[in-house]
């Protein structure tokens, strides 16, 4: 009998010898194995740039969404929680639910109390000032900030300290994942960077890539 790969194939030419003004697919990779999923996804975006027809793609696998889509929406339980382009999305979700679905590991969030208003422009971890996005200025009352992994910087000068509990090592890079007065969170750095469990290390953020 033919593959899962070949079914697939079978179908879309069917689907394709009709000229179709518009595809709808439904998790067309969803059963096949990590190889052929990534050459069949090439196959899907050059047929999509051959026959310009508007496809829509439905995929629980949100790198596969970020890599397939031109735009995105973002489902929870039948109710839209944001639409627009995937960077767009990966930088700026508009809910928690989105900024957790999206990106892996997911972004971090850490509570605090206070109020950003008044002229304001920063908040305090620890100690340590941290300047936050102009758009959320005059946010208050229990608040979450949102960092991305990747957007952590070790640096000895701060006072927002977070001590490790874990590292993960991926090639290049490395997971981090450290205990801070403000919750657990995980950071992306070199994996030249030596990191120890028990390590005490001060953290960085870059406003500009925060979220309230």
């Amino acid at each position: 009998g033919l593959s899962g790969g070949d079914r697939q194939r079978v179908a879309l030419g069917r689907a394709i010898v009709r000229r179709p003004k518009a595809f709808f697919m439904d998790e067309p990779l969803g059963a096949l194995d990590a190889e052929f999923r990534e050459h069949m996804a090439e196959e899907l975006r050059a047929l999509h740039d051959r026959m310009g027809a508007t496809t829509v793609y439905v995929t629980h696998d949100q790198l596969e969404a970020m890599q397939m889509g031109d735009k995105i929406v973002v489902m929870n339980h039948g109710v839209v929680e944001q639409f627009g382009r995937p960077q767009e999305i990966y930088d700026w979700p508009a809910t928690k639910f989105v900024a957790k679905f999206i990106g892996s590991p997911a972004m971090n969030f850490l509570e605090f109390d206070g109020m950003i208003g008044n002229g304001a422009d920063s908040i305090d971890l620890s100690g340590q000032t941290v300047q936050v996005p102009v758009t959320r200025q005059g946010a208050k009352g229990r608040l979450t900030l949102g960092v991305r992994p990747e957007h952590i910087h070790f640096s000895d000068a701060s006072k927002f300290r977070g001590r490790v509990i874990a590292t993960e090592y991926l090639g290049t890079t490395q997971i981090v994942t450290m205990s801070t007065a403000n919750g657990v969170l995980k950071a992306r750095i070199s994996s030249h960077k030596v990191v120890n469990p028990g390590d005490l290390i001060g953290l960085e953020f870059d406003a500009r890539t925060l979220t309230i």
